[in-house]
């Protein structure tokens, strides 16, 4: 009935042999702690009318709510009556009653201290004071809540509308996104989460599967007084490197004079800089992996149940949140590759980055997007897109004020999703509905449901030639702070901006042969490669020739290795000698007038390094919105076969250098924080097609182009091949057959244009 098919070269959700593109639509219908139900039919027949046609509605268990089978069956029908070919995705709390978690203390999140705080937990479906939050790596609640959903899947299943029913959302933890909600390292108490019965569980689970037994875990370790089944929990201060390394760097603990020496890293003997010392204390490491893991692996269990009942539906859950999150801590980032090679698993869903969503900004997804593709899963961009039906509040903070705004904000996001070949759905937060009940967003909504229909008909295979690179596993190695500058900001501030063609790979797929070569190759994140895996990415570069910009500490951690984490093992990844300051240093650099096609274009007296936009409203990560960006420890080439291309400011030392190896182009870039217009110009030097400089918003798909302008004026756009250029929502064409076509375009406002070639159908 319902699967994830590959058409036209992408994944889709096809029901009874159709395929429905993008975008489904929620609506919080919810009230009184999820007990009664604000449902407007006017509402919904009019996003029906629109062309929507999938609706995500809330539901729980019968464990928490005895009447939860009446409540979405009442939902259900009014939807049926409003919307009768309407499809149904319930979104499932299999949040626990508080009588269950009175009785189970140990599945509980327990402080080092043994304190388990109470928590307020809100959600769409159900609000409640626990007297304690449960762990979401408890297999006692994973047992009870499998069952509790096995019990009422099979009564929605006897409903007479079950073939309306075409899967399954479960969802569980704070606002039902899967992370605990409560503070992973709370500093004010110097105290760590992670000593409940139901993490040392996991993580003697994780050990077993990882090494096997007490003498291969000790040889790893390189202790005699661990054992698989009860192994050491990381220490509060063993957690410095994850978040209180990121205030020490900040803010000097001594008073800053200006004859006042430079003040000395802090370090307590467990970290090395932002890293946790995977030489000293490997256990750590493995801790953090543990509690990722066991997210991901109790997602499988509740798509399992699913399957087993229904094996014509679909399911999917809320994980792989790198942006606008805790992703060192969150439990929900480091195994997407294991969700995506899982045959019970069919789609994953976040919302899109809360920051840089104001007028001539762009939010970032939270996944490396492309990765999906490669394994027939679908990606569901979560769309609460803000309109002017907010409150005050809102409307300021991303800067939707009038219908102009916001039919500009969703034109933009769902020109994204179409460009970047993601599903999305609109979600109306607002009680009731309200946020999108306009006569122009309904019209807005049903051209862009046309819009999708003709986009999932074409070729939709992509062609780019840039490909980031990212590796999940390295965010458990690092502080909150690097990850989140190293990857948050790059994906929300600098590549809508870049004018190119890209794409977003895991590491763990980059040796998949369905990813076409590309010109360029960032190495994003990727601090943790194994020797096997830096060979296998070398012999790749080599092979196609390519240009490799390795950010920051690119390979610094292998895991195989006698030395964990050293200098060297960047080296042997880059091909180039790179050394190591263990201390802490400013991220500031200058390039050096060196004449050089890949740094063509920069100016020599600008400081690279630091993002230079803090004016932004919203600006994100929240951990760190007030700190500079630091470098502890500090890399640089050391290679006179080199040619270095800029030089910190502070310490002399090179910070992007260039050299040839075995192949291909090497560029080591020492800063964590790239700007645009470097990551252009190296773009250009790898050969890669400019569309636009004018650093506007850009999203280049196969036959879309979607546009945002960060500035008013006039915009020029060009094209790698000669198409016919039309502007979707106008319906005028731009250009016959050309190359390049320019338009005037104010500021904030989006054009998305279909690119054919003169057949009209595929371009080349």
């Amino acid at each position: 009935m319902v699967r994830v098919e590959m058409r036209g070269g992408r994944p889709a959700v096809v029901i009874d042999g159709k395929v429905y593109p993008p975008a489904f639509a929620t609506v919080r219908t919810r009230d009184n702690g999820g007990k009664e139900i604000c449902f407007d039919p006017a509402y919904f027949a009019s996003l029906g009318a629109a062309g929507i046609k999938v609706y995500f509605l809330h539901c729980n268990t019968l464990w928490l709510q005895s009447d939860a089978v009446e409540l979405f069956d009442y939902e259900a029908r009014a939807l049926l009556s409003a919307v009768p070919d309407a499809y149904i995705m319930p979104r499932i709390g299999l949040h626990p009653p508080i009588e269950w978690i009175e009785a189970h203390p140990g599945e509980c999140i327990t402080y080092s201290d043994g304190a388990r705080p109470p928590f307020h937990l809100f959600t769409e479906s159900y609000e409640a004071d626990l007297p304690m939050m449960y762990s979401l790596a408890s297999s006692l609640w994973r047992e009870a809540a499998g069952e509790a959903l096995g019990a009422l899947w099979e009564r929605l299943m006897a409903l007479p509308y079950a073939d309306r029913i075409i899967g399954c959302f479960p969802s569980a933890g704070a606002t039902s996104e899967w992370y605990s909600g409560l503070p992973y390292i709370d500093i004010p108490n110097k105290r760590v989460q992670g000593y409940s019965d139901a993490v040392k569980r996991e993580f003697s689970l994780y050990l077993s599967e990882t090494y096997g037994t007490d003498a291969a875990l000790r040889k790893a370790w390189g202790r005699e007084d661990v054992t698989v089944a009860d192994p050491p929990i990381p220490t509060y201060e063993e957690h410095y490197f994850g978040m209180e390394v990121d205030i020490d760097a900040a803010v000097p603990k001594q008073k800053m004079l200006s004859n006042a020496p430079t003040p000395a890293a802090q370090c307590n003997g467990t970290h090395i800089g932002s890293f946790t010392d995977m030489n000293r204390c490997p256990h750590v490491y493995d801790f953090y992996r543990a509690h990722h893991k066991a997210t991901a692996r109790a997602q499988i269990h509740f798509a399992s149940i699913i399957k087993s009942q229904t094996p014509d539906r679909i399911v999917g859950m809320c994980y792989g949140s790198q942006g606008c999150d805790n992703t060192l801590t969150s439990g929900r980032n480091g195994y997407v590759s294991m969700l995506l090679r899982a045959p019970e698993y069919d789609f994953m869903l976040n919302p899109s980055v809360y920051q840089n969503r104001q007028p001539g900004g762009a939010p970032a997804q939270r996944v490396a997007e492309d990765s999906f593709a490669l394994h027939n899963t679908v990606y569901i961009s979560q769309e609460d897109t803000r309109t002017h039906a907010e409150n005050r509040y809102f409307r300021h903070k991303y800067n939707v004020y009038d219908e102009t705004d916001a039919v500009n904000a969703m034109k933009r996001e769902f020109g994204k999703n179409i460009c970047c070949d993601n599903y999305s759905w609109w979600f109306d937060q607002l009680l009731g509905g309200r946020r999108y009940r306009f006569p122009a967003i309904y019209d807005l909504i049903g051209r862009q449901q046309g819009i999708g229909i003709e986009a999932y008909a074409l070729d939709r295979n992509k062609e780019t030639d840039v490909a980031f690179v990212f590796c999940e596993r390295s965010a458990q190695v690092t502080s909150i702070q690097t990850t989140g500058e190293i990857v948050e900001l790059l994906r929300n501030y600098e590549l809508p901006y870049i004018g190119v063609r890209y794409a977003q790979y895991y590491l763990d797929d980059f040796t998949d042969a369905r990813i076409p070569p590309h010109r360029l190759y960032v190495f994003v994140n990727c601090f943790v490669i194994t020797g096997a895996e830096r060979e296998a990415i070398r012999a790749r570069l080599s092979r196609e020739g390519a240009v490799a910009l390795f950010l920051y500490a690119s390979g610094f951690a292998d895991p195989t290795a006698e030395k964990r984490m050293d200098a060297e093992n960047i080296s042997a990844l880059t091909g180039m000698r790179i050394a190591m300051e263990n201390d802490r240093f400013d991220a500031v650099f200058r390039f050096s007038g060196e004449k050089h096609p890949a740094v063509e274009g920069l100016d020599r007296r600008v400081l690279f390094g630091e993002f230079p936009r803090r004016n932004v409203f919203g600006l994100g990560p929240y951990y760190y919105s007030n700190y500079d960006s630091y470098l502890y420890p500090l890399f640089y080439a050391e290679d006179d076969k080199a040619t270095h291309l800029a030089y910190f400011a502070n310490s002399g030392y090179p910070a992007v250098s260039l050299k040839q190896s075995d192949g291909f182009t090497s560029i080591f870039y020492g800063a964590k924080l790239i700007d645009r217009s470097v990551l252009r110009a190296i773009a250009r030097f790898a050969g890669a097609h400019i569309y636009s400089d004018s650093e506007d918003v850009l999203f280049v798909g196969k036959n879309y182009i979607t546009h945002h302008a960060a500035s008013s004026g006039k915009k020029t756009i060009s094209l790698p091949y000669p198409a016919t250029v039309t502007e979707v929502y106008e319906g005028k064409v731009y250009a016959k057959n050309e190359k390049e076509f320019s338009f005037e375009s104010y500021f904030g406002e989006t054009k998305m244009f279909r690119i054919a070639s003169e057949n009209g159908e595929k371009c080349k």
